[in-house]
């Protein structure tokens, strides 16, 4: 039997609805409120007290001191509060060099450095026919002072920003390699950044090395991959050692000559939503063994390269732990130019997962004989590239 019901009780059912909807939208609304200002009045604290400290400075110092440094010290200090080991706050000037070295081009004096802890800066990367290239400067050198003045009396983040300069000037460093202390004369100049090198190897085996990855590294790949494929390469090497990452768009058309249509990796955000970052959508041209030499210092997009390799292609990896980064950083620039880095989202590639923090275990655990850096070493010497020979070889001759 169909019950009916008067326009008066449907109206007030409506209404009644109208009203329960209007209490729950005005309880999120006065919660999102009240967080806004818990959190409005916890930054004015925050900023009261930084002009309290500024006055009693200003006021009753005996010394002086740099404006331009106390701003990057305290722009120092919020980034390090967050927390996030991979977020650093660049000026216009080192920003610019970034965007053109994930560009693919390179200004100064043809070297990258990072802090090593110590106070000084590492030499992470040397590029080939540099000024420092040809100075003879090697990964690995640790830079202790920089046209005559010491690192370690400089404060946080000026180190880097003295590297910088407009091209054609010189710079002088004191470097430390070894024990020993050594001393450079460079000129700062404009490079094309040479990402990838490829050679032929015993029993037809390619190897390949890759550097860094910018935007113009799937495009070398890819030229240096059809080279050695075209003289017969029956298998391949992909060196990834002191890879540190660098842009992850370089990765999608490399991955698509090894795998022809799949999610390879997602990325999960702040609010929890994911998306893939890398699916490849092409046919899979290259068919032969793949080993893939990885250590401690192949990090971030070189390590989630060496797992897609693993995962989708069969690829084996050899050589020691990789350094346990999978995390996206994006950079957002305010209106001076300047700049900031922060982690923006967690990467997982689709088959095996996440490796931040515990980095990519290798099929092969495989440890260099000398105590020196892959870039330092010749094909005789270097066991780990010779192990990964020997793999391959054997593959083959199946």
């Amino acid at each position: 039997m169909n019950k009916k019901i008067s326009l008066g009780v449907a109206i007030s059912l409506v209404a009644i609805g109208c009203a329960i909807t209007f209490v729950l939208t005005w309880a999120v609304s006065l919660n999102v409120y009240n967080s806004k200002i818990g959190t409005a009045e916890k930054y004015e604290g925050m900023y009261a007290k930084l002009r309290e400290i500024d006055a009693a400075v200003r006021t009753n110092y005996i010394g002086t001191f740099d404006e331009e440094a106390i701003e990057a010290s305290a722009i120092s200090g919020y980034i390090t509060g967050i927390g996030d080991k991979y977020a650093s706050y660049m000026t216009g000037s080192t920003y610019y060099e970034i965007q053109q070295t994930n560009n693919g081009v390179i200004l100064g004096a043809g070297f990258e450095a990072e802090d090593d802890g110590s106070g000084y800066l590492k030499i992470t990367t040397v590029y080939s026919g540099s000024s420092a290239d040809i100075a003879g400067v090697k990964v690995g050198d640790v830079i202790t002072a920089i046209d005559g003045k010491s690192l370690l009396s400089m404060e946080a983040g000026t180190a880097a920003e003295k590297l910088s300069g407009e091209v054609g000037t010189r710079i002088s460093l004191k470097l430390l390699r070894n024990g020993e202390a050594l001393s450079v004369n460079l000129i700062r100049q404009q490079l094309e950044i040479e990402s990838v090198t490829g050679d032929i190897l015993d029993n037809n085996v390619a190897y390949i090395r890759i550097s860094s990855f910018n935007a113009k590294t799937a495009e070398q790949f890819g030229n240096t991959l059809n080279s050695i494929t075209a003289v017969g390469a029956k298998s391949l090497i992909i060196d990834l050692r002191q890879n540190s990452g660098g842009v992850t768009s370089a990765l999608k058309p490399m991955l698509n000559r090894f795998v022809s249509s799949a999610i390879i990796a997602t990325a999960e955000y702040a609010d929890g939503s994911r998306k893939a970052i890398i699916e490849t959508d092409s046919g899979t041209i290259v068919d032969m063994p793949v080993a893939v030499l990885v250590d401690g210092g192949t990090a971030s997009a070189a390590e989630l390269f060496a797992g897609a390799l693993r995962d989708e292609y069969g690829a084996v990896i050899i050589g020691t732990q990789t350094m346990g980064k999978a995390l996206i950083q994006n950079t957002y620039e305010f209106s001076d130019g300047s700049a900031l880095t922060i982690s923006t989202a967690r990467v997982y590639l689709t088959k095996s997962g996440t490796w931040e923090g515990t980095g990519i275990k290798p099929d092969y655990v495989a440890e260099l004989t000398l105590d020196t850096l892959p870039e330092n070493l010749t094909y005789e010497i270097d066991s780990q590239l010779q192990k990964a020979v020997e793999i391959l070889s054997a593959t083959a001759a199946q």
